[in-house]
């Protein structure tokens, strides 16, 4: 089952990470676009938003790639010091602290999207639904993790093997 599911995770990260190229792709488009009017004296209505919007998902659209391919800042020379036990506590109390803390944020970016839902909240220029992107930005922190949750279950399950 884990394996499966492990599999699943890892397509659709692929899928995320994809997607986030393509906003990268449509900021720097879009901004082009921009600077080009602006010199032309034609600029495009609300294009901060929209770049800010990509950026965003760009952001939550990598965090799945980045905790796998550990592209995250560490503090590896203090921790090589250590003992070999005693990093394997330090990284399961790492990664379990991760999960609830990643866990707490997905469901609070939920309830908070859900409140600029109800609430009809939209963007300023351009009237665009805020709600929509907080919840797409929940869905991948959500995402990440299932990512950390299935690597902390796979530690654990190496952990206990002799």
């Amino acid at each position: 089952f884990v394996d499966g599911f492990e599999k699943f995770l890892a397509r659709l990260g692929g899928a995320m990470r994809f997607g986030g190229c393509l906003c990268l792709l449509g900021m720097t488009l879009l901004t082009v676009a921009d600077i080009t009017g602006r010199l032309n004296r034609s600029p495009i209505f609300g294009s901060e938003e929209v770049v800010t919007f990509l950026a965003v998902l760009a952001l939550g659209l990598s965090l799945p790639y980045a905790h796998t391919h550990r592209s995250h800042i560490g503090v590896e020379v203090f921790v090589q010091l250590l003992s070999t036990s005693v990093r394997r506590r330090l990284k399961l109390f790492r990664d379990t602290l991760s999960v609830v803390f990643f866990a707490t944020v997905t469901f609070t970016m939920a309830s908070y999207a859900r409140d600029k839902h109800l609430s009809g909240e939209v963007s300023m220029n351009l009237g665009l639904p805020e709600h929509v992107l907080i919840y797409a930005l929940s869905a991948c922190f959500a995402v990440t993790t299932l990512v950390m949750l299935v690597d902390l279950v796979r530690f654990i399950a190496q952990w206990r093997q002799p």
